[in-house]
């Protein structure tokens, strides 16, 4: 793959496809996989929803994947394989599920929730504020 390899990349081992290397998703990487969804989509305002599922998984997997196993080119892959679908839905589920695992899940604090900066972490607004006219 053409990706730069970062201290915050990690690995995944997928079953029955290999081991995979994946950059950690930022802001930019975004950036750039709307810019190859589009490519794929060819620009297409109302994508078919299959079109849409496997231009973004596809999409995705390109910015995303730093090393993969030798046998894995997206470009290369037969789309008249099935299997070949399913392989790419399962690189990308794996991928989906590991980066959930660095987010917080909602409703659960972060490091350093608690007490507001100040000392006050009382209602700062009077609950007798008007309601807003109509």
């Amino acid at each position: 793959m053409s990706r730069t390899p970062s201290d915050t990349d990690f690995h995944e081992e997928i079953p029955g496809v290999g081991q995979f290397v994946f950059a950690r998703r930022t802001m930019r990487d975004e950036m750039r996989i709307a810019s190859e969804y589009s490519r794929l989509t060819e620009g297409v305002m109302t994508p078919t929803p299959f079109l849409a599922t496997v231009a973004g998984w596809i999409a995705t997997l390109k910015v995303l994947i730093v090393a993969a196993p030798d046998a894995w080119d997206l470009d290369e892959m037969d789309p008249l394989d099935e299997d070949a679908y399913n392989r790419i839905a399962k690189v990308n589920n794996a991928l989906r599920q590991r980066e959930g695992q660095f987010r917080k899940t909602k409703g659960t604090a972060g490091k350093g929730a608690g007490q507001a900066p100040g000392g006050n972490d009382q209602l700062l607004v009077s609950p007798q504020v008007p309601a807003v006219a109509d």
